[in-house]
């Protein structure tokens, strides 16, 4: 099997879940490879994406600038960027916000200038959430107003649900609860009309914050049942964690009931 085959075969056992099998896949094509820059670069990011999914960030974070190595002498700037998303993506997952900025601004720098639309749609809502966590939430609303105008520009259903559910987030995050509401529910109706039962659940579950925050503990509740029945209908494994918090927001009702 040449490599190019065995790239092709680490794909499939990838999308499969099996990074075991990928990954071995992956390293015997590396072998084969090391002359031709352009897969080699997408070789590099496929180790990477395989040792993100593991939870392994420095071995991720190696493979990755092994790529950005090659696609700087490529002057590949699309693929540049996306690799750079790539690892903000990796540090802000496991809980450094603050760095994965870093590498989410140098992707942004690049996409721009390739205007890749689409990435920067979803790059600039990356950011929205990163800028969420790390508590400023006037660069979190600026990019999440990026993201949903991109998209509408583009015309894409999918991306524009996807960027009014983190504009409603960043709303929620400077304490606009009404803004956010209005914003989550345009959102829920977009996911709705796309049957995208996910999105509909994640706006649920971002209203049952918000209705609570306010003191709607009645409408809480409600949408949190929803969010339930998505979860046992599909056994997610948030399941049992929203079991709970539905109980404890039952029990606050009661405590406050008159």
């Amino acid at each position: 099997m040449n490599p190019y085959q065995l790239m092709q075969k680490g794909n499939g056992a990838f999308s499969q879940k099996d990074y075991a099998q990928a990954l071995l896949c992956y390293s015997k094509a590396l072998e084969g490879i090391r002359s031709d820059d352009s897969p080699l670069a997408d070789l590099y990011g496929n180790i990477g994406n395989v040792y993100a999914a593991t939870g392994k960030i420095e071995e991720a974070v190696g493979a990755y600038k092994e790529a950005l190595a090659i696609l700087r002498r490529l002057e590949d700037y699309d693929r540049l960027g996306m690799t750079y998303a790539n690892i903000g993506n990796l540090y802000t997952d496991h809980g450094d916000p603050k760095q994965g900025i870093d590498y989410y601004m140098q992707g942004v720098l690049l996409l721009e200038r390739s205007r890749q639309g689409e990435a920067l749609v979803v790059l600039y809502g990356n950011l929205t959430l990163a800028q969420i966590q790390v508590g400023d939430s006037t660069k979190a609303l600026e990019y999440a107003e990026k993201a949903i105008t991109l998209a509408c520009e583009l015309s894409r259903p999918q991306l524009i649900a996807e960027a009014t559910h983190r504009l409603a987030k960043a709303h929620g995050a400077s304490g606009n609860l009404q803004d956010a509401l209005r914003v989550s529910e345009s959102a829920f109706a977009l996911f709705r009309r796309l049957k995208d039962e996910s999105g509909c659940a994640g706006a649920r579950y971002h209203q049952v914050a918000l209705h609570e925050q306010a003191g709607d503990l009645d409408a809480a509740i409600r949408l949190l049942k929803e969010v339930v029945a998505f979860d046992e209908r599909y056994q997610l494994p948030k399941l049992e964690e929203n079991k709970r918090r539905l109980k404890r927001l039952e029990a606050k009702k009661t405590a406050s009931s008159p």
